[in-house]
């Protein structure tokens, strides 16, 4: 795959996880609320929040790792540009 390629399919990639990470936020508010309703079975919404909380911790370490890849694939396409 060229460079640019990589580079798109890593842009792609990270604007993705963004908005996947967003909505798993999203959740996350949604099940700390409901934890605290009253009337809202607190037990099923505390099991919710951690699998929504483990989710997001997975998707922020996708997005990390994603993000130096691209910064690792743009400084060595300047590397060669400026050496060649």
């Amino acid at each position: 795959m060229s460079d640019s390629g990589k580079k798109t399919l890593g842009a792609v990639l990270l604007i993705l996880l963004t908005i996947a990470g967003l909505i798993s936020l999203y959740q996350v508010a949604f099940d700390v609320w409901m934890t605290a309703y009253p009337y809202a079975n607190a037990e099923i919404w505390k099991q919710r929040l951690w699998v929504r909380l483990i989710t997001t911790a997975v998707i922020g370490a996708l997005w990390v790792v994603t993000l130096a890849w691209l910064i690792r694939t743009r400084r060595r396409g300047h590397s060669r540009t400026s050496n060649g």
